[in-house]
C-alpha cells in the first residue's frame, strides 16, 4: 500500500507532475510503451532531463509534439499552439482507443470529462459544444495519460495534495487574454483548500487545467499529508526559472500509519423557524457550491417552542467556514451562526467509470488498508441515464453496481 502526497511547492502542471513521478523512479519505457498506443493525430516524443531549480535538483520531462516543445506554448505572446482543438468525445475515442490499463483509462476519462465540464460551465455552453482547446493537444493528453499511468506504475493506493497556490495575473490563451487563475481551472478548484501564491512574489499561472484535472481525479483530500512514514521523494522540475522559489512540485511517498484518515473539520449550524420551506434546496446547493464537504437538515423545537429547522454543514477549513457563514447570512432570515471543530475519520477515496448496457456511470469507492471496502454509483450519472432512456432509477444503479462487481 504506497501513498503518494502531492507538495505543489510552486503550483501544478501535467508535464511537472510527469517529471516528479520519472523522478520517483518511474521507469520511462514503461511510460512509452502504454503512451505510444494511443491513436493521436501528431507524432511526439518524450525529453527527460535531470536539471536543477534555485539549486533544488529534479527532473524536468517535456513532450515534444513534431520535435518541438509544446509545454507552454498557449501562454506565449505568439498565440495558441498549432496542436490543439478537439471536443470530449474525441479525446475520450483517444483514450478507449490506446492500451492503457483498465484504471488509467477510467481515470483519464473522469479527468477529462471533469475538464470539459470545467470547461462548458466557465464560458457558458454545453457539454457537448465545448471546445478543449489548449488541454485537447498532444502534449496535455501524454502530461494527463502520463501522470495517472505513472501513478499506477508506483503502486499508488491512495494520493493526498496540499493546498494550492492560486497565481495571479493574465495569460493568453485560445479565448484571448484571460486572469489567473483561468476559468476553467477556477471551476476545478471549487471545494479546495487554496493559498494566495508560492513565494513573495506569486505570479503568473501557477495550476494548469491539465494538472488540476488529474489531482481532482485522483486526490482523495487536499491539505496537510496524512500521517505516514516517508519512503521515497520525487522532483518535478516547471519550464520557468523563479526568483523566490523553485519551480517545482514534490511528491513524498510512503506507508499511511493509519488505516483510516484522520480530519479536523468545522460544523456551522443554525436553528431557524422562519424559514420559507421553499428556499431550503437552494440554501444546501449555495452552501455545497461554496465548499461545504456535507449539508444535513434536521427538524427540532425552537426556544419558544416552535417548530423550527437546524441546518449544519461541514467547513474543511477556515477560509471555506467563512464562506459558509456568508451563505446562511444572506440566504436565510438567521441572525447568528455557530460553529465548533470535531474530528472525523474517512475512507480513501478513488472514482472509476464502468461501462453499463445502458451508458457509463462513475462509481465512488472508498478503501481501507488498500482494499476497497464500498462502492457506490453517482446518482447523477445514473439519473441522467435513467431520464433519457426512461428507465426505472433503480435499473441503472443496479446495473452500475453489477459493473463495479464484475
Amino acid at each position: 500500500m504506497t501513498h503518494v502526497h502531492i507538495d505543489p511547492v510552486s503550483g501544478v502542471a501535467g508535464d511537472m507532475l510527469l517529471g516528479a513521478l520519472i523522478d520517483a523512479g518511474v521507469a520511462v519505457d514503461d511510460l512509452l510503451g502504454p503512451l505510444r498506443s494511443l491513436p493521436l493525430p501528431a507524432s511526439w516524443s518524450l525529453d527527460v532531463r535531470r536539471e536543477t531549480r534555485l539549486g533544488l535538483a529534479g527532473t524536468r520531462a517535456s513532450v515534444l509534439v513534431d520535435g518541438e516543445d509544446a509545454g507552454g506554448a498557449w501562454h506565449s505572446a505568439s498565440g495558441p499552439s498549432a496542436h490543439h482543438g478537439t471536443h470530449l468525445d474525441e479525446l475520450l475515442d483517444i483514450v478507449r482507443g490506446g492500451a492503457l490499463p483498465e484504471p488509467v483509462r477510467d481515470a483519464a476519462i473522469d479527468a477529462f470529462t471533469r475538464l470539459a465540464e470545467a470547461e462548458a460551465a466557465a464560458h457558458g455552453t454545453t457539454l457537448d459544444a465545448v471546445h478543449m482547446h489548449e488541454v485537447g493537444g498532444t502534449d496535455a493528453v501524454i502530461d494527463l495519460c502520463g501522470g495517472l499511468l505513472g501513478l499506477h506504475l508506483l503502486g499508488a493506493t491512495s494520493v493526498s495534495c496540499g493546498p494550492l497556490p492560486l497565481g495571479s495575473g493574465t495569460v493568453r490563451c485560445a479565448h484571448g487574454v484571460m486572469p489567473v487563475p483561468v476559468p476553467a481551472v477556477v471551476q476545478l478548484l471549487c471545494g479546495v483548500p487554496t493559498v494566495p501564491g508560492a513565494g513573495a512574489h506569486p505570479t503568473g499561472e501557477l495550476c494548469t487545467p491539465t494538472g488540476v484535472a488529474l489531482l481532482r481525479a485522483v486526490a482523495q483530500s487536499f491539505g496537510p499529508p496524512p500521517p505516514m512514514r516517508i519512503d521515497g521523494v520525487g522532483v518535478g522540475l516547471g519550464r520557468r526559472e523563479r526568483a523566490d522559489v523553485p519551480n517545482v512540485v514534490r511528491l513524498l511517498l510512503g506507508e499511511r500509519e493509519s488505516s483510516a484518515e484522520a480530519q479536523t473539520v468545522t460544523v456551522l449550524s443554525t436553528t431557524l423557524d422562519d424559514l420559507d420551506g421553499r428556499v431550503l434546496p437552494h440554501v444546501v446547493r449555495r452552501l455545497l457550491s461554496a465548499g461545504a464537504l456535507d449539508v444535513t437538515t434536521a427538524p427540532v423545537h425552537g426556544k419558544k417552542g416552535r417548530p423550527a429547522l437546524l441546518i449544519e454543514a461541514l467547513a474543511p477549513n477556515e477560509s471555506v467556514r467563512a464562506a459558509l457563514a456568508e451563505v446562511l447570512f444572506r440566504e436565510t432570515p438567521t441572525l447568528g451562526v455557530r460553529w465548533r471543530s470535531e474530528q472525523r475519520a474517512t475512507l480513501a477515496r478513488s472514482h472509476r467509470t464502468v461501462t453499463t448496457p445502458y451508458g457509463p456511470v462513475r462509481l465512488k469507492e472508498g478503501s481501507l488498508d488498500g482494499r476497497i471496502v464500498t462502492a457506490q454509483p453517482e446518482l447523477d450519472d445514473c439519473l441522467e441515464l435513467a431520464e433519457s432512456q426512461g428507465l426505472p432509477l433503480a435499473d441503472v444503479i443496479a446495473a452500475a453496481v453489477a459493473a463495479g462487481r464484475a
